[in-house]
Parts: structure tokens; sequence; C-alpha cells
């Protein structure tokens, strides 16, 4: 509902977020407490911005109609919450991550990417440890898929490989925010 998305921060029919400091402090005090809300909050995030994250390399790179907003008009400390999940996930995933972690963690990523759109925000995403912990997480689920046996394997194949996907995307929103090289192997 509209008043469930602007609660939570999140673009409404007007774009924009709410600059209300009391509602940005009150969600992000939510989002450090409630993993649950963390979650649903990046669901609808991610949902608002799903054209930005462009993740097939086979195709051109697509122009953005509607680019994400500018870091200033998130939530407070958001990217302190992000990054402490994604530290999480990743000491977790070394156990073997639950689904609802391994969900948690891309949705994690396809924030990153929806951010980095908006190239103000590349720089300062990019001076934060994400990228460390992002390739941390990628290099452990490549090595458990290389470990598995071939059952074991096709049942977590798919998780990887999106997140492996979304990591390349991420990478590319870091190092090469104008989609340079996609465009060239593009002809």
């Amino acid at each position: 509902s509209q008043s469930q998305r602007t609660h939570l921060g999140i673009p409404g029919k007007n774009g924009g977020f709410p600059l209300d400091t009391y509602c940005a402090a009150d969600t992000v005090l939510s989002l450090q407490k409630d993993v649950g809300y963390l979650k649903l909050w990046l669901e609808i995030y991610v949902g608002a911005y799903e054209k930005c994250l462009d993740v097939d390399f086979e195709k051109p790179p697509t122009r953005l109609d509607e680019v994400p907003p500018v870091m200033s008009l998130l939530p407070d400390n958001m990217l302190q919450v992000l990054r402490h999940q994604l530290l999480q996930c990743v000491q977790k995933l070394s156990d073997g991550l639950e689904e609802e972690q391994q969900t948690l963690a891309l949705l994690l990523v396809k924030f990153l990417i929806i951010v980095c759109r908006n190239l103000s925000n590349v720089e300062e995403i990019g001076t934060c440890s994400f990228i460390n912990h992002v390739i941390t997480m990628t290099t452990l689920y490549i090595q458990q898929l290389k470990s598995r046996t071939k059952e074991k394997e096709l049942a977590d194949q798919t998780v990887a490989e999106e997140f492996v996907r979304h990591t390349l995307t991420f990478c590319e929103s870091l190092y090469d925010p104008y989609r340079n090289w996609r465009r060239r192997a593009a002809g």
C-alpha cells in the first residue's frame, strides 16, 4: 500500500523519498532490528527500480528512463545497516546460507546495483567495503558449487548463478558505470 511504502521510505507514485528525518530515523531503526522488515524494504525498493538491474550481458545496455535517487534521499545510516547485513551473510555463507539469507544477500546486491545506476552514488558505494563482501560471497558460492555432487549442484546452481551474474553487474556499476565495455562488446 502507499502508506506502507511511504513509511518504509520507498518511492511512491510521485517518485522521491520522504524527507522527514523522523521517518527516516524510524525506518533505519526498524531495519536494524528486524531482518524481515529490511527484506520487505529491499523488495519494494528493488521492485520500484527493477529496470535498473540490466544483468543480461548478451544484450546492449538499456537506457534508463528513471534514475534512482541520490544517497542523501535514502534513510540516514542505511549503508551501515546494509553493510552489517551483508557481512553477516558472508560470515554465515561458509556454514551454508539458508534460503531466506540467500534471498537477502541477492536483494542487497540488487540494491547496490540500482543505487550505483545514479552515477553520483558510485563513489560513495565504491569507498565502502561492499565490493569486498560481495566478492567474498561470490568466491564462496563458486567454491561450494565446485565441491558439490551433481544432484546437490543442480539445487543450488540457480541461486549461485544469479548471485554471480548480479555480482558482475555490480562490478560493472562500480568500475564501468557508463557501460563502455558492454557497448563495445555489443558492437
